[in-house]
């Protein structure tokens, strides 16, 4: 499973927010140990040094009295006699200890000395007091200074990061065209005197220099080549067509092959052709008729394939007329039902027409899960050694990419293919 992505903004507010509960949680339990070193420690030992002095002042005078403080009183019980100890302590035993008093929680110490017992109540609430104005108020204030720092490195970090992100924005929000490279705008970030921002700027600006190049020359070769390999088409179709005069062999399957081997080339180099011509200038778009050029393909593909046991059938549901580029609509369909007839050894091919777009159906080979996953590949063949050059289902998903046309391709192994082509509503001529 892939873990989510995230960017750097988000990755810096999950810092901070992290330094910002882990400053509350060290705070937290500091100000939890300084109370409890102040309870069992300090007070503690505050409280067995006021007995330990008591004591000795009553062995030197039996008279001394109790303390009794602001903070501090005590009681003193002698044997069994309980009486001058409120009743709420006279069962504890000797320690440290809370109990309940007079609606109070006070700290005890109870401390023997021979017969007698001594009873220490502390009131640590004016004790608390003080703590909270010398030991409370700095803390906080310290820990705002450095809730103010953490803000501040954040801010900092993300001045940092800032270009970063701009230039992910702007690789992101490039718009990318087939066989295009994308519109960057980097002059906002070329001012920017970040020696890291600059490299990146750099890299990417030779990237993309190279891959102009790359493109060019891939455009040119496809170009030239497609213009190069018309001319031997052209003397092998008129040597053709000479053969069939001489020996009168216009029914041999074999020249039947021949010829179709012949108008899958120049099909696939005038396609060539037309996406090299299409790259450089946008194709002008004109009415066209979707229910003609469907059926003037089944002719044509008819004649070549007449050798196999092919049934065609068209339902029109309604006339299809787009917008659009003839020559690519007759590419686009050209391939689809030359794929029909190729992968079809005999049964029937069934064109569905209807308002926003058309559908080719064949009872032919079929394809399973994996295989449909792949037929957009170049040079991808279901059938290994048949008819075509893999190319056509690939040319079919370009050319649909480019004009926003929607492709989906359902198949059954050994039940046929279904191919179906929506037309974006702008793009449908209701006149």
């Amino acid at each position: 499973m892939a873990k989510p992505r995230t960017n750097l903004r988000a990755k810096l507010i999950k810092v901070f927010l992290i330094q910002v509960v882990l400053i509350s949680l060290v705070t937290i339990a500091g100000i939890y140990a300084a109370k409890t070193t102040v309870e069992d420690v300090l007070v503690r030992e505050a409280l067995q040094g006021e007995a330990q002095h008591f004591w000795q002042l009553r062995q030197q005078q039996p008279d001394f009295p109790l303390p009794n403080t602001m903070n501090l009183i005590a009681y003193l019980a002698t044997g069994n006699d309980m009486s001058a100890v409120p009743e709420a302590l006279r069962d504890l035993q000797p320690g440290l200890q809370r109990t309940q008093l007079a609606g109070e929680e006070p700290l005890v110490y109870v401390e023997d000395q021979g017969d007698q017992r001594l009873f220490l109540v502390f009131d640590e609430v004016k004790v608390s007091r003080l703590a909270l104005v010398f030991g409370i108020l700095p803390l906080a204030a310290v820990l705002v200074t450095l809730y103010l720092l953490a803000w501040i490195a954040y801010r900092q970090s993300h001045k940092a990061v800032s270009p970063i992100v701009k230039l992910a924005t702007a690789v992101e929000e490039a718009e990318i065209r087939e066989g295009s490279l994308p519109d960057l705008d980097l002059s906002e970030l070329r001012q920017i005197p970040d020696e890291e921002v600059t490299s990146l700027v750099k890299a990417l600006d030779q990237f993309t220099h190279r891959l102009e190049l790359f493109i060019d020359r891939e455009r040119l070769f496809t170009r030239d080549a497609s213009h190069e390999l018309r001319t031997p088409i052209a003397v092998l179709r008129s040597a053709m067509e000479l053969l069939e005069r001489r020996y009168q062999v216009e029914e041999d399957k074999t020249i039947r092959r021949i010829y179709r081997t012949l108008y899958d080339m120049e099909a696939l180099i005038e396609t060539l052709l037309l996406l090299a011509r299409e790259e450089e200038d946008t194709l002008p778009s004109s009415r066209v008729i979707v229910n003609q050029l469907l059926s003037e393909e089944v002719e044509t593909l008819r004649l070549l394939f007449q050798d196999k046991a092919i049934a065609v059938q068209i339902e029109e549901d309604s006339e299809l007329v787009l917008q659009a580029p003839a020559r690519v609509l007759q590419i686009l369909i050209g391939n689809l039902l030359r794929n029909a007839f190729n992968y079809t050894p005999k049964g029937t091919i069934s064109i569905r027409i209807w308002d926003q777009g058309f559908a080719v159906k064949d009872s032919g080979v079929g394809m399973d899960e994996e295989q449909v996953k792949q037929v957009f590949q170049p040079f991808y063949q279901v059938e290994k050694g048949s008819n075509g050059y893999g190319l056509g289902m690939t040319i079919v998903k370009r050319l649909c990419n480019r004009y926003n046309w929607h492709l989906t391709v359902a198949s059954e192994l050994g039940s046929g293919t279904e191919i179906s082509v929506y037309f974006p509503k702008a793009q449908l001529d209701k006149s």
